[in-house]
């Protein structure tokens, strides 16, 4: 009676064991799956970035090039930047056709240019056709200055240099200029011009506080279309930290968000954003790859023959995930 009491309590317990057991290899499974999976997206988001940034680097409009004090005052062409983002994204996520390809746009909220002068943002945005029917479509819209308006009256628009275009009310006239010739003009009022440092932290809070001001109202102003676009996510301003945001202050650079995409397998959504930075006659890319054990990271610039494993936006970066920098110099 024993042996047959021991018997159906072996019995029970695998009925109750098993399950539990297949339940937490399906969880595991899922939770390698997901790190796999967001790694994946994460280097496919740093890829399309990167590229984009190059193109924007190649795509100055020459003929608006000539006639600026300073050299960093060109006019971008952002279109081809975007659609290298996209292309990028689609060849990542292994999509083809366009009606998937547009499907995916969806999901990227804003796509920004931090210019030499102001921010440019591609959106969706709402319009009226000839037949006066509304339509959704994604547009750029037109350029924001990085603007200060003093107590005075006085305004200020900033460029990423000390170049600036200024309105001093006394004297009810626009000017622009380096900042250390303006301050030669004895009758220019505006205080502010003649404190370097001062200046300069103005400068930098304008636009950040600019840029993230921006940002945020047409990420949250995407959420009005997402019925219209079968989206089901509420889009929100990702905690960016604050050294990222004070990298767009010097250099042009790009903000890139793609949010609310759905994985593969699974429940849950992945929400990312991605910066890519530099002067625009010195964009290079930082590429990780392990050769012969060890994890090494170079500029794209080397012409290095190893597989990319990584692509980062600094060396920072990459040396805290474990690369060592191999010099350009060390071609073997």
């Amino acid at each position: 009676m024993k042996i047959i009491d021991l018997s159906i309590f072996s019995i029970i317990f695998v009925c109750i064991i098993t399950p539990m057991l297949v339940l937490s290899q399906w969880k595991s499974e899922d939770t390698n799956t997901f790190i796999n999976l967001n790694h994946q997206y994460d280097t496919a988001l740093t890829v399309a970035t990167q590229d984009a940034m190059n193109v924007l680097s190649t795509n100055v409009i020459p003929s608006q090039e000539a006639g600026y004090s300073s050299e960093k005052f060109n006019r971008v062409n952002p279109q081809p930047a975007f659609e290298t983002y996209l292309h990028t994204l689609a060849i990542n996520f292994e999509v083809e056709d366009d009606v998937t390809i547009d499907l995916m746009a969806r999901y990227i909220p804003v796509f920004a240019v931090v210019d030499y002068d102001g921010l440019l943002l591609n959106v969706y945005q709402q319009y009226k056709n000839v037949d006066g029917e509304n339509e959704l479509s994604r547009v750029w819209l037109p350029k924001i200055p990085f603007s200060y308006h003093d107590e005075e009256g006085n305004i200020i628009s900033f460029t990423l240099d000390d170049y600036a275009v200024v309105y001093d009310v006394e004297l009810d006239e626009w000017i622009e200029g380096e900042r250390t010739e303006l301050i030669k003009d004895t009758e220019i009022t505006i205080d502010l011009l003649h404190d370097e440092d001062e200046y300069h932290r103005i400068r930098k809070e304008t636009i950040v506080n600019g840029v993230q001001e921006e940002l945020a109202y047409y990420i949250n102003e995407h959420n009005v279309y997402t019925k219209r676009l079968g989206v089901n996510y509420t889009f929100a301003m990702p905690l960016i930290e604050q050294e990222d945001w004070y990298n767009t202050v010097d250099d042009i650079s790009i903000f890139t968000f793609f949010q609310g995409y759905p994985y593969e397998r699974g429940e849950g959504t992945f929400n990312q954003f991605a910066l890519a930075g530099g002067r625009l006659d010195k964009v290079d890319t930082i590429q990780a790859s392990t050769v012969d054990g060890q994890k090494i990271f170079f500029n794209k610039s080397c012409g290095f023959p190893y597989p990319v494993e990584e692509i980062y936006s600094t060396k920072k970066d990459a040396a805290k995930e474990g690369y060592v920098e191999k010099s350009c110099l060390n071609v073997h």
